[in-house]
């Protein structure tokens, strides 16, 4: 791929600021076929859930109270929890972490420009 595409419409504002931010990485580095475009969907949803997840723990508190009103650990921790694992699966196959670069034997000049292994 040699173009950045435009984000898939049915993807969350998130997951789209995401696609923005690391697409022009990936397509800089020309690692990507149009076969690879639904890991980068899927790595991109994940990152945007972690973000609706930490606003929703960030707007409620890391406690709420069930219907019995009883405090118990937000819900969106569960979401977090498993967005942060399958985002860094992702990230991995997609080598935006240092050691997935490393592996694949990419040249890049040392810095993760695309942030992404620092903000999971």
């Amino acid at each position: 791929m040699r173009k950045v595409p435009k984000p898939p419409d049915e993807m969350s504002t998130e997951a789209k600021a995401e696609w923005k931010r690391v697409m022009p990485v990936l397509v800089e580095r020309r690692v990507l076929s149009p076969a690879d475009i639904g890991a980068v969907e899927r790595f991109c949803e994940a990152s945007g859930d972690i973000r609706i997840a930490r606003a929703s723990i960030a707007k409620d508190g890391a406690y709420v109270e069930n219907r019995l009103g009883e405090l118990k650990r937000h819900p969106a921790f569960a979401t977090l929890r498993e967005s942060t694992a399958e985002a860094r699966r992702w990230a991995a196959e997609l080598g935006l972490t240092p050691a997935s670069r490393s592996r694949v034997g990419s040249s890049d000049d040392g810095e993760d420009s695309a942030g992404t292994a620092m903000d999971l």
